[in-house]
C-alpha cells in the first residue's frame, strides 16, 4: 500500500494511504506555473492537454524552484458526498482541479505531481493557485442540509440519527466507490442535538457536519509530509494570539501568510471571483494545530 506523495519525482513516505494518480484520478484539468520555468511555457494558460504533454523538464531544478514559490496548503470542502463524486465534477470542468482527494474514510488521493498547478483557489489576487497546493476534503457542507441545498435538492437531510449517532446517509454509487468495505461516515464531532455546527465566515452563516476521524488523521499526515517535502508551507495554522482564537474570514495578509490555510482565508470575493467558507464551521483548526505543534516538538 502505498504511503508516498511527489513533487518533482521526489517522493516522501507520509504515514497515511495514497492513491497516485496511476492507480486512482487524475487531475484533468492540471497547468504549468507561471512561476517555474522547467516545463513548456505554452501550458501554463492553455486548454487541459494530453498527459504526455506534462513534462518536467530538469526535474531537480524545478524541485529547487517549487520550494521557492510554493507557501500555501489550501484546505477545501468538496460539497460532495465522497471523492468519486468529487472527480467526477472535477472531470465536467473545463479548467478545475485539486491536487488531493481526502476521500471520508481517510484514503488520500494526489491527482497529479506537485509541480503542476491546479485551479481550484483564485485567491482575491487571482494569483492564488501559483503560490499553493490543494486538497478536497470530502464533505457536504450546506449541501447536507434540506433547507440549504443547492444543487444536491432533497426533502430530508442528509445525515441522519441512527442508534444515538449521526451517519451521512451516502447513496449507493459513491458508497461501492470508498476503499474501506462497509465504511459508516460519522462526524468526529457533533454540536449538541442538532449534530450540526454553524458560524459566520465571509458574512454567511455557514451550517455544516463535522469531517469524519479517518479524515482528520489523514489530513494531519498530509500536513506534516507536504511541509517536509515543501518546507516553504510552514506547520502553522491562522491563529489571532490576542483573542486566542483561530480567525475564519480572509486573512488580512493572505498572500504571504506562509503555512496551512482555508479557501475562506484567501478569498472573500473580489476582482470578479467567488466568496469561499471552505473548510466551514465545523473544522477543527485547534486540533490542527495541536497536532502540528506536538510534531514540531519530535523533531
Amino acid at each position: 500500500m502505498n504511503q508516498k506523495i511527489v513533487a518533482c519525482g521526489k517522493k516522501i513516505e507520509i504515514g497515511t494511504r495514497v492513491v497516485l494518480w496511476d492507480e486512482g484520478f487524475a487531475c484533468p484539468n492540471k497547468r504549468g506555473r507561471s512561476t517555474c520555468s522547467q516545463h513548456d511555457p505554452k501550458l501554463n494558460d492553455a486548454p487541459s492537454q494530453k498527459d504526455s504533454a506534462y513534462k518536467i523538464l530538469n526535474p531537480a531544478l524545478a524541485y529547487q524552484e517549487l520550494t521557492q514559490r510554493v507557501h500555501q496548503l489550501v484546505l477545501h470542502y468538496d460539497a460532495c458526498y465522497s471523492s468519486h463524486h468529487c472527480h467526477q465534477l472535477m472531470e465536467e470542468s473545463t479548467f478545475k482541479g485539486s491536487h488531493f482527494y481526502l476521500d471520508l474514510d481517510g484514503t488520500l488521493y494526489q491527482t497529479c505531481d506537485l509541480y503542476w498547478k491546479t485551479n481550484t483557489a483564485p485567491a482575491d489576487d487571482r494569483q492564488g493557485n501559483e503560490r499553493a497546493i490543494h486538497v478536497e476534503m470530502a464533505n457536504l457542507a450546506s449541501e447536507a442540509l434540506a433547507c440549504e441545498s443547492e444543487w444536491l435538492p432533497s426533502d430530508h437531510d442528509k445525515y441522519r440519527k441512527r442508534n444515538g449517532q449521526w451517519v451521512l446517509d451516502l447513496p449507493d454509487r459513491f458508497q461501492k466507490k470508498i476503499l474501506t468495505a462497509g465504511f459508516k461516515p460519522t462526524p468526529s464531532r457533533t454540536y449538541g442535538e442538532r449534530g450540526y455546527f454553524s458560524k459566520k465566515i465571509n458574512g454567511r452563516m455557514i451550517r455544516m457536519w463535522d469531517f469524519t476521524e479517518p479524515q482528520y488523521q489523514a489530513l494531519i499526515h498530509l500536513c506534516i509530509g507536504v511541509n517536509r517535502l515543501l518546507p516553504g508551507i510552514k506547520p502553522q495554522v491562522p491563529f489571532d494570539k490576542k483573542s486566542g482564537r483561530h480567525p475564519l474570514d480572509r486573512l488580512k495578509n493572505y498572500a504571504k501568510f506562509a503555512g496551512i490555510l482555508g479557501h475562506a482565508h484567501v478569498q472573500k470575493g473580489e476582482k470578479e471571483v467567488t466568496c469561499k467558507y471552505d473548510p466551514g464551521s465545523a473544522f477543527n483548526w485547534p486540533r490542527l494545530k495541536k497536532a502540528l505543534e506536538q510534531q514540531a516538538k519530535k523533531s
